[in-house]
């Protein structure tokens, strides 16, 4: 006897308690937003249309019997599951190993930076690099809100790089052996390229000091319209703001230290250029005399205020690598 298809209460009970199931992990992956919805949506639409297509077929194979197909429609069904339950575990997997090569990158800057810090350019290169490509392929692997974060972070960070990057332009500059030479410091070019040099170093010192100390507010300005329950976005602003309660109190004296020789060392090559003619250098025993009494008093008080603060630079220097 032929009898209608249609599924039977076991197929129904069946088909809900995995549309909830496969629901939970699209939004445990990918967070709730519309994104998500429509995407559960289609899900469930999957979850009824193909095992009931070839329920359907094994209901026409079996002679149109009473409950034909049931058992394919369970078992398709099974292993639709399963495909999900692996396909999200794997998602999962490839997210925390993206996770996993950040903190590696950065332990290994670290490690490198501290063993050899004249490498230090050349490790945060690398680190950037690294960093970059782990976000990339963050955003890749993401959707909805969740991609949204991932998208403010690689802002943030490109942000941060660029403030880096300009800073140590203008501290290699600063660095060089040129600057303060006195030797050189013979004619009005001469000061002014220095002047320049130093005042950039300054400036960019400055703008990162702003950097660091806005920051937080600048990420949550970037991440206004992202839902504040996306599990992505608290732990990566708990995170950040963890990390910057604790880098903070370190790096400001450290970039004010850096700020500060830069302006000693510029009011010493002001003073240079003023006393033009009254002064000279003993290159035997490094001594700068300046025929002026007052002169070499207010030279000797601004280096000692600059040796204060390049001690700090050095002191300071490794903790910040070491709170990374």
């Amino acid at each position: 006897m032929k009898h209608p298809f249609k599924p039977s209460k076991s197929n129904i009970i069946y088909a809900s308690i995995v549309a909830a199931i496969i629901v939970f992990f699209n939004i445990r992956i990918y967070g709730f937003d519309a994104y998500t919805f429509g995407m559960s949506i289609g899900s469930i639409i999957g979850i009824i249309l193909i095992p009931t297509l070839l329920a359907l077929l094994f209901w026409f194979i079996l002679g149109r019997k009473e409950n034909g197909g049931t058992t394919t429609f369970n078992v398709v069904l099974t292993l639709m599951l399963l495909g999900s339950i692996s396909e999200f575990g794997q998602i999962a997997k490839d997210r925390q190993k993206l996770i996993n090569d950040l903190q590696k990158a950065v332990s290994e800057y670290k490690e490198s930076t501290i063993a050899n810090p004249d490498s230090t350019d050349s490790n945060y290169n690398v680190l950037s690099a690294n960093v970059k490509n782990s976000i990339d392929d963050l955003i890749k692997s993401s959707v909805g809100e969740e991609r949204k974060v991932w998208l403010a972070l690689r802002d943030f960070f490109r942000k941060s790089d660029s403030t880096n990057i300009e800073w140590n332009k203008a501290y290699n500059a600063f660095a060089e052996p040129r600057i303060l030479d006195f030797n050189r410091l013979n004619n009005k070019e001469e000061f002014e390229f220095q002047k320049q040099t130093v005042q950039e170093y300054i400036n960019q010192s400055d703008h990162f000091k702003a950097f660091v100390e806005n920051r937080i507010d600048y990420l949550k300005e970037q991440t206004k319209r992202i839902d504040k329950s996306n599990k992505a976005y608290k732990g990566f602003i708990k995170g950040l703001t963890k990390k910057d309660s604790v880098q903070k109190p370190i790096f400001m004296p450290y970039i004010n230290a850096h700020i500060g020789y830069g302006q000693g060392i510029k009011k010493i090559i002001e003073l240079l250029e003023n006393e033009q003619g009254n002064w000279s250098y003993d290159n035997e025993t490094e001594t700068l005399i300046f025929e002026n009494s007052e002169a070499q008093t207010t030279y000797e008080n601004i280096l000692n205020d600059a040796i204060s603060n390049e001690e700090i630079v050095n002191e300071l220097s490794d903790k910040l690598v070491e709170i990374m």
